[in-house]
């Protein structure tokens, strides 16, 4: 280092320090109202911080899970703690709880006692803007409410067995 730059470092510090000591002490207003305590006027929740997002990143702006999450209706609520599966690597553990189609109307009345309109009527509405699935006895929730799936599939377990059944091969360790 050369002695100007060296000079010049000492002489910033020692101009700092006589600075500090000049300066008047610090002093607290215990009168002052503790701003900590105020609350925003429109707070809005932040969505739980989920491992699930790491892997299934398009669940966090999916409609459906995103009001859920809102709620404090999170992916562990529906499909359990699932630490195998989030914690494997290789990706061949299925979470702990998965819906088979049959299942999933099931699951949502679980919470949602009533639909505002019948089956038959959303089959009806359905038929009228000319999309699948036109029959009452056809249709699920999340044909409807919300895209509450992956859209490319690597590996695919049987939801109600949970056995491994396309894309992926256990790893022997």
């Amino acid at each position: 280092m050369k002695p100007t730059k060296v000079f010049t470092s000492a002489a910033i510090a020692v101009f700092a320090l006589a600075a500090f000591a000049a300066a008047p002490p610090l002093t607290v207003d215990k009168s002052a109202p503790l701003l900590l305590d105020d609350t925003p006027a429109k707070a809005t929740p932040a969505l739980p911080r989920l491992i699930c997002y790491d892997c299934h990143g398009n669940f966090r702006e999916e409609p459906l899970a995103a009001r859920h999450a809102k709620n404090k209706v999170t992916c562990v609520t529906c499909h359990g703690d699932s630490s195998a599966h989030a914690s494997d690597e290789g990706n061949t553990t299925p979470p702990d709880v998965m819906y088979a189609r049959d299942a999933i109307a099931l699951k949502c009345r679980q919470c949602h006692k009533e639909h505002i309109a019948s089956a038959d009527a959303v089959a009806a509405r359905r038929r009228e803007r000319g999309l699948e699935k036109v029959e009452a006895k056809d249709l699920v929730c999340t044909d409807c409410h919300g895209k509450h799936h992956m859209n490319v599939r690597a590996i695919q377990w049987d939801k109600k067995t949970g056995k491994l059944i396309g894309g992926g091969k256990k790893r022997s360790e």
